[in-house]
């Protein structure tokens, strides 16, 4: 699905979506876990982690960036449950996305009655100011420090007007657009990106995980997590040895260091890691066989006919302890891609202890 709002038809899908999403739970965090995950992971969401960066002491894994639009959010005190889930954090958090479903059942409305783009753009653009001062209710503060902000940077308290916009974007379709434009990155800080991963992919943030390529970097990492490899402390440069280590993301470049120091990856022969290259099937299962560490045999191993040399021992221990069945026909699929829910169901199963 584009990312842009050229035609209000993918409104009423979005609305059912958030509707939806109106009866989900809070996540089982909400109390403050000290060990928090999603199952979707906001480091895969480029327009998540441009406004946050990756926090192991924050309640839900992340705070916000000094780079980006959420700087003004560095002074809470991100490590601090009650503070984070109370009325200023999670609970307005909610409180907010409840209100913007107003906003698409208005725009749905106005397009059944046939309403203009223009008039549609200069109604919902009006009624996110609206939303976005009144979710300082009870928080006098901040509501004058948003109105702050706002005459500091349009003159007026207000926020943009839709004529503001329309400058600013040259079209109505996108005035729409930016009305509707979510946050995953405060989602994300707030424990509720699992919440509002289908309003990601409607909207276009990010590509659905059944169909998104798993990259070699997020495969090392996740699986590393999941073992407890990225537990420790490497206490050394280990990824500093590959030659391609400066293409490695800081979102994962902790995992990464520990899951090297530990030999769990040891790079190609050319001394590169490929961090962004589309993970295969082989190495994504021997970078989890040496993350597991011991496994009890329970069957002869499957002789299968694509695993290479190199591989053979990882695949053979993971195959006799029953972890591995292949396709059938004596193939492994060794050089099929995974895709990041292949990957997540692979970590859910080391974190069950059942792979």
């Amino acid at each position: 699905m584009s990312k842009k709002f050229k035609s209000v038809k993918n409104i009423p899908l979005i609305l059912c979506i958030l509707l939806l999403l109106s009866a989900v739970p809070v996540s089982a965090a909400a109390g403050g876990a000290t060990a928090f995950r999603y199952v979707h992971d906001p480091r895969l969401n480029s327009k998540a982690m441009e406004d946050i960066v990756v926090d192991p002491s924050a309640v839900y894994g992340f705070s916000p960036s000094p780079d980006g639009i959420l700087k003004q959010y560095i002074s809470f005190d991100w490590t601090d449950p009650e503070l984070v889930n109370g009325k200023d954090g999670r609970l307005a958090r909610i409180a907010y996305h409840e209100s913007i479903q107003e906003m698409y059942v208005m725009l749905d409305e106005m397009t059944a009655a046939g309403k203009s783009v223009e008039e549609i753009a200069r109604a919902v653009s009006t009624k996110r100011n609206e939303i976005r001062l009144a979710s300082y209710a009870g928080n006098p503060e901040g509501l004058a420090a948003a109105k702050a902000r706002n005459l500091e940077r349009y003159g007026h308290e207000e926020g943009p007007l839709p004529d503001e916009q329309y400058e600013q974007y040259g079209s109505w379709e996108t005035v729409i657009e930016k009305s509707f434009g979510a946050s995953p990155g405060m989602d994300a800080l707030l424990g509720l990106y699992d919440d509002y991963y289908d309003l990601y992919v409607a909207s276009g943030y990010i590509e659905e995980e059944s169909k998104a390529a798993a990259s070699r970097a997020y495969a090392v990492a996740a699986f590393a997590d999941a073992a407890g490899t990225a537990d420790t402390d490497p206490g050394s440069a280990a990824i500093a040895k590959f030659s391609d280590a400066d293409g490695i993301s800081p979102w994962f470049a902790a995992e990464l260091e520990a899951a090297a120091d530990a030999g769990v990856v040891n790079g190609y022969e050319d001394g590169t890691l490929r961090p962004q290259e589309t993970v295969r099937r082989i190495e994504a299962l021997v970078i989890l066989s040496r993350c597991l560490g011991a496994l009890d045999a329970v069957r002869e191993p499957v002789a299968f006919s694509d695993v290479p040399a190199w591989a053979k021992d990882d695949i053979d221990r993971l195959s006799a302890a029953g972890l591995v069945d292949g396709y059938g026909g004596g193939t492994l699929g060794a050089y099929d891609s995974l895709t990041v829910e292949q990957v997540s169901v692979l970590t859910a199963r080391v974190r069950d202890g059942g792979l």
